[in-house]
């Protein structure tokens, strides 16, 4: 129905065929004609035939369109109407340049036909890659929750002295001298440890975890403690959701980080 009423207003507007041996008012049931034709030959070749010839017109394997086969078969069944109409309906003689614009205008709905399907299909694929990406987003969440129930052990550099916590309930780390300093959640707390280390070592513990990040020389911090980054007077820093303390993020660090607070779920 669609493409007949398209090909009603295009004939109607533009005219391609000539109408002046009819009178005015016929004119108007004249054009109307076009659309019957090609509601009648879309409705046999897009619906009959398939339906009485189902392994030849296979609905099923037009994922971008009619086949070549369907496409050409339209093609010819609407044209070849269109010239007998003109002829003897319309009472114009066929010529080269008619036959050409009889050939255009049935290409129009073809086209139409053509990119529907597609935009279908690709609308079909864009809603499974959803569905798709939700499953995935849901088991990285899932396996990002039982990394948070792993613990670790944090050892001191003599090893005389440890520290053994729950990675979600790590804040961030700082590094001071020879030291770093571990912000910590204990019973809903923000607690703090000294240890003898550096943070080159416990980046190297934290590597596979995909919610800690670098952010400073001097500082590595849990994600899901951030509550957003915040820009002073060109200074950029992050502001934590469980206590008070600011954490620098230097320039180097500044890109990576954006992109894991857009990429934190």
């Amino acid at each position: 129905m669609i493409l007949s009423f398209g090909v009603f207003l295009f004939i109607l507007f533009f005219q391609p065929f000539p109408l002046e041996m009819l009178e005015y008012e016929n004119r108007l049931l004249f054009v109307t004609g076009f659309a019957v034709i090609i509601f009648l030959v879309a409705f046999i070749i897009l619906i009959l035939l398939p339906l009485m010839v189902p392994k030849l017109f296979k609905v099923s394997d037009w994922e971008y369109g009619p086949s070549l086969f369907v496409s050409m078969l339209y093609l010819v069944l609407s044209s070849t109407a269109f010239a007998f109409y003109i002829r003897y309906v319309g009472r114009a003689e066929l010529s080269f340049y008619i036959m050409f614009k009889v050939l255009l205008v049935n290409l129009l709905p073809l086209i139409f036909l053509i990119i529907l399907y597609r935009y279908k299909y690709m609308r079909e694929a864009v809603g499974i890659l959803k569905e798709q990406n939700r499953e995935y987003r849901l088991k990285i969440k899932d396996f990002e929750n039982n990394q948070d129930e792993e613990e670790i052990d944090i050892l001191s550099d003599n090893k005389s002295d440890k520290l053994n916590l729950k990675f979600r309930d790590i804040v961030f780390i700082k590094s001071a001298d020879n030291y770093i300093e571990i912000c910590f959640l204990e019973k809903g707390l923000v607690a703090k440890k000294m240890l003898r280390s550096t943070l080159k070592k416990i980046e190297l513990q934290l590597a596979n975890k995909r919610n800690f990040i670098r952010c400073h020389r001097t500082r590595i911090v849990n994600i899901k403690f951030i509550d957003k980054l915040i820009k002073s007077y060109g200074v950029h820093s992050l502001k934590l959701n469980c206590c008070d303390e600011t954490i620098p993020v230097s320039r180097q660090y500044l890109m990576q980080v954006r992109i894991a607070l857009t990429n934190f779920v």
